[in-house]
């Protein structure tokens, strides 16, 4: 559905290209999602990760490499199908009611049975008692909700949230992620791009997260088994217990380099024991089993470790080369 090509997007003209003054934004990122998937997107301040959005979005075009969104560019896709969108500041005109506002989105985008659509918005994000209001006068967690909902007013295929859920409080937090659940399952063909700086939040929402630093994908992390449940750091002793794990947790995902380690789920513990005695009654001896907690921040942590260290070691080379360069230049 989406992909993207040894992605390069770089800032500034000619002119600061020949004073090695272009910002890389954006430096070879391949990545595909496939239909029906969510994935989210995380990184520190200036990872790329707005860049990338902007260019899923056809905001922006690449310097280098291919972008496709449903197999055409992206500015083509949006025109013809239409893209949801949350943006992280949401600018609207003061003097907009919240109903005017969302009248006026279902206008932009050819909206179907748009007074239907627009009430039913309204009460799904609470906005219904306050319609009359002007943006001017809401709360940053009233603006928000407004963001989401004219996100929700079309049936697009493609929904893209930058810090989507910034300012709303928790029992907010968790109704949206309760709206993109009904959003996804509505529709198996649909996408969700959901970028965040809240690694929990995008664990429990998405399949997958990339990890992005300083323009390039440092991790690739798998979030989902197959089926719904509680996912479990399971460790087997050696390679035929590891062969007897898919027969007992389908869709048992490898632990890489963790040896005989493997990700599985399990509807709730009685459904793990269960699980947990046919992998035995199979042959299989267990080293440990224990509910998997912070599998993102940890993969986060140690995706952006990688790269100081790669930074380090290319740092170091860098030094030696200026060094041996010198002692050359001495001995001549």
């Amino acid at each position: 559905m989406i992909r993207l090509e040894k992605v390069v997007k770089e800032y500034g003209g000619p002119l600061a290209r020949l004073r090695g003054e272009r910002v890389r934004a954006l430096d070879g990122v391949t990545l595909q999602v496939p239909a029906g998937a969510a994935v989210g997107l995380v990184g520190p301040n200036g990872a790329g990760k707005s860049t990338l959005i902007r260019l899923l979005l056809g905001y922006l075009g690449p310097t280098r490499g291919g972008v496709q969104v449903g197999g055409m560019l992206p500015r083509d896709y949006a025109e013809r199908r239409g893209v949801a969108y949350v943006p992280e500041r949401v600018s609207l005109p003061p003097a907009w009611t919240v109903g005017g506002a969302l009248h006026a989105f279902a206008a932009l985008g050819e909206v179907d049975r748009p007074a239907e659509r627009i009430q039913r918005v309204l009460r799904k994000l609470g906005l219904a008692e306050i319609a009359g209001r002007r943006v001017a006068a809401l709360s940053k967690g009233n603006l928000q909700r407004l963001a989401i909902a004219q996100a929700l007013l079309a049936d697009r295929k493609v929904m893209v949230m930058d810090e989507g859920t910034d300012g709303l409080d928790p029992e907010w937090v968790a109704r949206v992620r309760e709206m993109l659940d009904e959003w996804r399952h509505a529709d198996p063909e649909r996408v969700l791009v959901y970028a965040s700086h809240d690694l929990d939040e995008v664990e429990r929402v998405a399949d997958q997260a990339v990890v992005l630093s300083e323009g390039r994908v440092r991790e690739v992390v798998e979030l989902r088994g197959e089926g719904p449940g509680t996912a479990y750091r399971l460790e087997v002793e050696g390679p035929d217990s590891a062969r007897r794990v898919a027969d007992a947790f389908p869709g048992a995902l490898p632990v890489p380099g963790a040896g005989h380690a493997f990700r599985v789920q399990a509807a709730n513990p009685r459904d793990l024991t269960r699980r947990l005695g046919t992998l035995v009654q199979a042959g299989a001896v267990l080293r440990s089993v224990a509910p998997e907690a912070g599998s993102l921040r940890e993969r986060y942590h140690q995706g952006l470790a990688r790269r100081t260290e790669a930074a380090s070691r290319i740092g170091d080379a860098v030094d030696a080369a200026s060094a041996s360069a010198a002692e050359r230049e001495e001995g001549a």
